[in-house]
Protein backbone atom coordinates (compact mmCIF):
# COMPACT_ATOMS: atom_id res chain seq x y z
CA UNK A 1 0.00 0.00 0.00
CA UNK A 2 2.15 2.52 0.88
CA UNK A 3 4.45 1.60 -2.55
CA UNK A 4 1.61 2.20 -4.85
CA UNK A 5 0.93 5.40 -2.67
CA UNK A 6 4.50 6.77 -3.24
CA UNK A 7 4.46 6.18 -7.49
CA UNK A 8 0.81 7.86 -6.97
CA UNK A 9 2.44 10.75 -4.95
CA UNK A 10 5.42 11.07 -7.37
CA UNK A 11 3.44 10.83 -10.83
CA UNK A 12 1.17 13.82 -8.98
CA UNK A 13 3.94 15.68 -8.40
CA UNK A 14 5.72 14.70 -11.97
CA UNK A 15 2.65 16.32 -13.60
CA UNK A 16 2.39 19.36 -11.09
CA UNK A 17 5.82 20.43 -12.16
CA UNK A 18 5.14 19.64 -15.60
CA UNK A 19 2.12 21.89 -15.71
CA UNK A 20 3.76 24.25 -13.63
CA UNK A 21 6.79 24.41 -16.09
CA UNK A 22 4.20 24.49 -19.42
CA UNK A 23 2.55 27.43 -18.09
CA UNK A 24 5.37 29.27 -17.09
CA UNK A 25 7.02 28.83 -19.87
CA UNK A 26 3.61 30.07 -21.97
CA UNK A 27 3.62 33.18 -19.76
CA UNK A 28 7.50 33.45 -20.28
CA UNK A 29 6.64 33.51 -24.61
CA UNK A 30 3.97 36.04 -23.77
CA UNK A 31 6.46 38.62 -21.50
CA UNK A 32 8.79 38.76 -24.43
CA UNK A 33 6.26 39.57 -27.16
CA UNK A 34 5.58 42.24 -25.17
CA UNK A 35 9.08 42.85 -24.24
CA UNK A 36 9.98 42.62 -28.21
CA UNK A 37 6.98 45.52 -28.84
CA UNK A 38 8.46 47.78 -26.24
CA UNK A 39 12.11 47.18 -28.18
CA UNK A 40 10.04 47.63 -31.52
CA UNK A 41 7.92 50.80 -30.79
CA UNK A 42 10.59 52.85 -29.36
CA UNK A 43 12.09 55.49 -31.48
CA UNK A 44 14.63 58.30 -30.96
CA UNK A 45 15.44 61.01 -33.08
CA UNK A 46 17.48 60.64 -35.92
CA UNK A 47 15.92 57.55 -37.26
CA UNK A 48 16.73 56.52 -40.37
CA UNK A 49 13.86 56.13 -42.83
CA UNK A 50 14.94 52.39 -43.46
CA UNK A 51 15.29 51.64 -39.78
CA UNK A 52 11.74 53.12 -39.30
CA UNK A 53 10.06 50.96 -42.36
CA UNK A 54 11.81 47.58 -40.79
CA UNK A 55 10.79 48.28 -37.05
CA UNK A 56 6.40 48.94 -38.71
CA UNK A 57 7.25 45.08 -40.38
CA UNK A 58 8.61 43.79 -37.58
CA UNK A 59 5.88 45.18 -35.07
CA UNK A 60 3.15 44.28 -37.63
CA UNK A 61 4.45 40.44 -37.71
CA UNK A 62 3.22 40.17 -33.78
CA UNK A 63 -0.16 40.48 -35.06
CA UNK A 64 -2.85 37.96 -36.39
CA UNK A 65 -3.73 38.85 -39.62
CA UNK A 66 -7.75 40.05 -38.98
CA UNK A 67 -6.22 41.66 -35.74
CA UNK A 68 -9.17 43.33 -34.11
CA UNK A 69 -8.58 46.81 -32.19
CA UNK A 70 -11.18 48.57 -30.25
CA UNK A 71 -10.27 52.12 -28.93
CA UNK A 72 -13.85 53.95 -28.27
CA UNK A 73 -11.84 56.89 -27.38
CA UNK A 74 -9.97 56.97 -30.90
CA UNK A 75 -12.75 55.68 -33.24
CA UNK A 76 -11.22 52.56 -33.59
CA UNK A 77 -13.52 49.29 -34.16
CA UNK A 78 -12.36 47.49 -36.94
CA UNK A 79 -10.21 44.52 -37.86
CA UNK A 80 -7.20 45.42 -39.74
CA UNK A 81 -4.92 43.11 -41.75
CA UNK A 82 -0.82 43.10 -40.84
CA UNK A 83 -0.50 45.03 -43.92
CA UNK A 84 -2.81 47.76 -42.56
CA UNK A 85 -1.34 47.51 -39.27
CA UNK A 86 2.57 48.08 -40.87
CA UNK A 87 1.08 50.42 -42.60
CA UNK A 88 -0.49 52.36 -40.00
CA UNK A 89 2.55 52.23 -37.71
CA UNK A 90 4.59 53.06 -40.43
CA UNK A 91 2.77 56.54 -40.76
CA UNK A 92 2.53 57.19 -37.02
CA UNK A 93 6.46 56.32 -37.06
CA UNK A 94 6.99 58.80 -39.66
CA UNK A 95 5.21 61.69 -38.29
CA UNK A 96 7.31 61.29 -34.60
CA UNK A 97 10.87 62.15 -33.90
CA UNK A 98 10.99 60.01 -30.03
CA UNK A 99 8.03 57.45 -28.71
CA UNK A 100 8.50 55.39 -25.85
CA UNK A 101 6.28 52.51 -24.69
CA UNK A 102 5.81 50.86 -21.64
CA UNK A 103 3.72 47.83 -20.53
CA UNK A 104 3.04 47.77 -16.81
CA UNK A 105 1.25 45.43 -14.67
CA UNK A 106 0.88 42.85 -17.15
CA UNK A 107 -1.83 40.06 -16.01
CA UNK A 108 -1.37 37.23 -18.22
CA UNK A 109 -4.08 34.18 -17.86
CA UNK A 110 -3.12 31.20 -20.51
CA UNK A 111 -5.82 28.44 -21.26
CA UNK A 112 -4.07 26.15 -24.14
CA UNK A 113 -3.65 27.97 -27.19
CA UNK A 114 -4.78 30.90 -25.86
CA UNK A 115 -3.46 34.19 -23.74
CA UNK A 116 -5.65 37.10 -22.18
CA UNK A 117 -3.29 39.78 -20.77
CA UNK A 118 -4.61 43.05 -19.63
CA UNK A 119 -2.33 45.69 -17.87
CA UNK A 120 -1.35 49.56 -18.23
CA UNK A 121 0.29 50.70 -21.55
CA UNK A 122 2.56 53.93 -20.66
CA UNK A 123 3.83 55.88 -23.61
CA UNK A 124 5.01 59.34 -24.80
CA UNK A 125 6.49 60.61 -27.41
CA UNK A 126 7.20 64.39 -30.04
CA UNK A 127 5.61 64.64 -32.80
CA UNK A 128 7.33 66.27 -35.71
CA UNK A 129 4.29 68.53 -36.27
CA UNK A 130 2.28 68.32 -32.77
CA UNK A 131 3.22 69.39 -29.61
CA UNK A 132 5.02 66.87 -27.24
CA UNK A 133 2.85 64.03 -25.68
CA UNK A 134 2.95 63.62 -22.28
CA UNK A 135 3.50 60.21 -20.42
CA UNK A 136 -0.42 58.63 -20.20
CA UNK A 137 -0.99 55.34 -19.06
CA UNK A 138 -3.87 53.36 -20.24
CA UNK A 139 -5.51 49.74 -19.19
CA UNK A 140 -5.65 47.84 -22.37
CA UNK A 141 -7.16 44.30 -22.63
CA UNK A 142 -5.39 41.98 -25.00
CA UNK A 143 -6.18 38.10 -26.56
CA UNK A 144 -3.39 36.40 -28.37
CA UNK A 145 -3.79 33.26 -29.95
CA UNK A 146 -0.37 30.46 -30.61
CA UNK A 147 -0.58 29.83 -34.04
CA UNK A 148 2.38 28.26 -35.43
CA UNK A 149 4.78 28.06 -32.06
CA UNK A 150 3.98 31.94 -32.20
CA UNK A 151 2.07 34.10 -30.06
CA UNK A 152 0.10 36.51 -31.72
CA UNK A 153 -1.98 40.11 -30.88
CA UNK A 154 -5.62 39.00 -32.25
CA UNK A 155 -8.01 41.27 -30.48
CA UNK A 156 -6.66 44.44 -28.33
CA UNK A 157 -9.35 46.43 -26.76
CA UNK A 158 -8.72 50.24 -24.94
CA UNK A 159 -11.89 50.40 -22.57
Amino acid sequence: MTVRRAIVYAVLLVAAVSLWLFMHSERAQIKRVFADVERLAAKEPGESVMECAGKAQALARHFRDGCAVIDPQHGLKASYSRDDIAGGLLVFRSGATKIAVEFQELEISVDGSEASVEGLIDYSGTEAMWPRHEPKAEKFIAHLEKTDGQWLFSRIKIP
